[in-house]
């Protein structure tokens, strides 16, 4: 969110509820000491163009190696489709949506459908009573052409403990939903959505997980987004500073954290994390004013 440029990384959900699918995550293992990322590479940046704020992504399925991103709050509510050069390939309206606070996306299955969820769920003062997630079936070429997609379904969220600001949301491979909050009070909170919420329209999340870290805003550790991995077995955490990625034991209980890379540096404000594909992950960032928002695709060593 542009707001406050500090982000820290890292939360985990699904922890307990197995029975309603929910996948459990270590909770008392610190992070692995923050190494340098591998083949990190730059192929492209947001510079003058319709994505100034790129502040979530979620990878396509019908045409792979490109992405699908959000501006930030302000901005109109439409969804770009993007390169790994950050070259535009067109995009579509979901107006009358009003947009609020979009801050988060993931993709997931929905039914037949590959689905796009984008998170209505930025609150920087945390006063919000509610917040939206919205799903939309992946749009088509046709709907790329007309700037047009099929009409939205939306799910209204409450949080169990009251208001929180979150800039990171994804989806399981079963259509179950986690925010990941930012953790302006020092610490962060993973919550759950189940995928049956969408049937009644409005969900209270469920805390279910606090990451072993703390958060601080001074030190640009606030947590921006997170991702899972195209099976479900690995999250990856981002902050402005830090991504941290942790994996599935086989049994129901989690592994420890594996792996934490140092990407203090490589962006101006970022945002957006996402798996290109099982290794590499795809990072975006906003343009500042004195730098453009680059397009980086990384590896973190795993131990």
């Amino acid at each position: 969110m542009k707001p406050v440029v500090v982000v820290v990384a890292m939360a985990v959900l699904a922890i307990g509820a197995v029975a309603v699918g929910a996948t459990a995550w270590h909770r008392t293992e610190r992070p692995t000491t923050a190494v340098a990322p591998m083949s990190v590479r730059q192929p492209g940046s947001f510079r003058d163009g319709p994505v100034p704020e790129s502040s979530g992504i979620a990878m396509s399925r019908r045409r792979p190696g490109m992405f699908w991103t959000i501006n930030d709050s302000g901005n109109p509510a439409s969804l770009f489709l993007v390169d790994t050069l950050a070259v535009v390939h067109g995009f579509v309206s979901l107006d009358p949506i009003p947009p609020i606070d979009w801050e988060a996306m993931a993709a997931a299955p929905c039914g037949d459908e590959w689905c796009l969820y984008v998170g209505d769920i930025g609150d920087n003062r945390a006063v919000r009573r509610s917040v939206v997630i919205y799903r939309v079936p992946e749009p088509t070429e046709d709907q790329l052409a007309t700037h047009r997609t099929d009409p939205v379904d939306s799910l209204v969220v409450t949080y169990q403990d009251g208001p929180e600001d979150a800039e990171a949301l994804v989806a399981t491979p079963a259509g179950d939903l986690g925010i990941i909050t930012k953790g302006r009070g020092g610490f962060s909170n993973g919550y759950w959505i189940d995928r049956t919420a969408w049937q009644a329209g409005t969900a209270v999340a469920r805390k279910i997980w606090q990451p072993p870290f703390a958060t601080s805003m001074m030190l640009r550790r606030l947590v921006t987004d997170a991702a899972l991995s195209p099976d479900g077995a690995r999250l990856a955490i981002r902050t402005y500073r830090t991504i941290y990625v942790y994996t599935r034991a086989d049994g129901p209980l989690p592994d420890r954290p594996a792996a934490s890379c140092d990407i203090d540096g490589l962006e101006p404000i970022g945002e957006g994390i996402a798996w290109l594909d099982d290794d590499t992950l795809i990072l975006t960032s906003e343009v500042s004013r004195s730098r453009p928002g680059p397009v980086t695709l990384l590896q973190c060593p795993v131990r």
